[in-house]
């Protein structure tokens, strides 16, 4: 038998944590004030089948149990008792499904003191099928006890929570499910280290139930479980791999870092699966910057990266893994944020704008009037390393940080519309003022498809995304020699339909 079956808790005290749903179910039982319907309501493998399955047990055991040893208990652990009823609302959530259970219903229980109705993923159920089960649940027969579980109770209608009695369940924190665990190892004579026992509760992310199918594959393959055989399972390669490339990133080595991308590649590594250890790796690190964990592995590497930077990282990663959903090419996402992060670590973002020279630091804030012509857009780009620009430090900031990512706006861009990363290669990096990219283009053509809802809102997120706040994009049509032959068509270009087609396409 597999071992999430045959170690499910058969009584309250044989579950671990979800304290106050066992002592308030205890009290109720032993008082006799047991409530005709219930709500769990949890995450996965929390244990909320496992407690109505004792819930139904407490009510029917033939001694007061539950005893797990009469007729009536052994049944229901096994399966065969016909007075307790599961419903998978998943694949029996129509009205014609809860019809006929309400017909049921009437019927007084087989060998048990009452019936008791297990509903499983109850939000699945249709909303026509939730208003034929709310008559039942207002005046349920007295034989009758209504256990409803769901993963996702905002979905549930009103109506039908103000009928129960609701229980949250609370995921299972890894110290226990290291601790239910360990029981289940002892008994099945396993050897474990604990570096993979910690990792194997990691990977459960709160779910008993997942925590035991994970020990139980491992089991299959023979009685000693090592670190290198959990991760094996996962392909997310060793902790060691997380810790090797923070240490890249860290040190602002782009090419040992993106090398090693491509080694985990090779190597068959889940690239999602690394993703979310390093990140995992870099809350360890937080965590240990503001001395609420110690972990001498992750010492070097705490020293070498300040808090402000281990936010930056986890950001980038962070976009990268929902990225990696759209694109073609697997270890592209990782190598940008890879690309991103090293840069950062490179140069610090305060120490890329260039000093004010000496005796005109109050020349800032005061700007004078700028008295030049401005009747054509002009190239600023020079001027902002010029030190006798007395411009803003924050646009001066953030234009140096869009030209250090420009190549990256536009891999990131590329996926999503391949014509407006083409097109902003041809555009020129004007300025950035009162939080608006200014592009020069060479073309209208150009300037009517950037300027488009749909390319203008893509290219500002991603703007958002590089500068860590909202920004706006305009463009300016460039001034360009031009030849007579243009001169010539000018006219018949104005109205060309092939022009307009080209322009609808180039747009979709």
């Amino acid at each position: 038998m597999v071992y999430y079956r045959k170690y499910r808790p058969q009584t309250l005290d044989e579950i671990i944590g979800q304290e106050h749903i066992k002592n308030a179910l205890k009290k109720a039982h032993e008082s006799n004030r047991l409530s005709h319907a219930y709500l769990f309501a949890g995450p996965k493998g929390s244990g909320k089948t496992s407690t109505a399955r004792i819930l139904a047990k407490m009510i029917n055991c033939e001694v007061g149990g539950p005893c797990n040893k009469c007729s009536t208990c052994l049944s229901i652990t096994d399966g065969s008792n016909l007075d307790l009823i599961e419903i998978d609302a998943a694949s029996n959530r129509g009205i014609d499904d809860i019809r006929e259970l309400r017909e049921k219903i009437k019927l007084a229980p087989t060998s048990s003191k009452k019936k008791v109705y297990i509903i499983d993923e109850v939000h699945m159920l249709t909303t026509e099928a939730f208003n034929a089960l709310l008559k039942t649940l207002e005046e349920p027969p007295s034989h009758v006890l209504f256990i409803l579980a769901t993963t996702d109770p905002h979905k549930i209608p009103q109506t039908i929570l103000s009928r129960v009695q609701r229980f949250d369940f609370q995921a299972a924190k890894e110290e226990e499910i290291i601790e239910y665990l360990k029981n289940v190892i002892k008994i099945e004579k396993l050897k474990i280290s604990d570096e993979a026992l910690n990792l194997i509760a990691k990977k459960s992310e709160g779910s008993f139930r997942d925590g035991l199918k994970i020990l139980d594959q491992l089991a299959s393959s023979g009685n000693e479980i090592t670190l290198e055989d959990v991760e094996n399972i996962y392909k997310s390669g060793k902790s060691e791999d997380s810790i090797k490339l923070l240490n890249f990133i860290a040190d602002a080595d782009t090419k040992s870092a993106l090398e090693f991308v491509t080694e985990l590649s090779e190597r068959g590594i889940s690239l999602k699966e690394f993703i979310n250890q390093t990140l995992h790796t870099l809350r360890l690190l937080l965590l240990i910057k503001h001395d609420t964990k110690k972990d001498e592995s992750l010492s070097g590497l705490s020293q070498k990266l300040s808090s402000p930077q281990i936010v930056k990282i986890v950001n980038s990663l962070g976009i990268a893994l929902e990225k990696m959903k759209f694109v073609s090419i697997p270890t592209l996402p990782l190598e940008i944020a890879v690309v991103e992060s090293c840069q950062e670590q490179e140069v610090p973002r305060g120490e890329r704008v260039s000093q004010v020279p000496q005796g005109e630091e109050n020349n800032i804030g005061n700007k004078p009037r700028d008295t030049r012509d401005t009747s054509k857009p002009r190239d600023i780009s020079n001027e902002l390393i010029s030190p006798a620009i007395p411009a803003p430090i924050s646009d001066a900031q953030e234009i140096i940080i869009i030209k250090d990512k420009w190549a990256y706006i536009l891999e990131t861009i590329k996926p999503y519309n391949f014509s407006l990363e083409a097109l902003l290669k041809q555009s020129k990096i004007v300025s950035f003022e009162s939080e608006t990219l200014i592009l020069e283009v060479p073309y209208s053509f150009h300037k009517r498809i950037l300027e488009a809802p749909k390319s203008r809102e893509l290219l500002e997120s991603v703007l958002a995304e590089v500068l860590g706040k909202s920004a706006k994009v305009s463009t300016v049509l460039g001034t360009r020699p031009v030849r007579v032959e243009e001169l010539a068509n000018v006219e018949v270009a104005a109205d060309d339909e092939i022009i307009k087609i080209a322009s609808e396409i180039f747009n979709s």
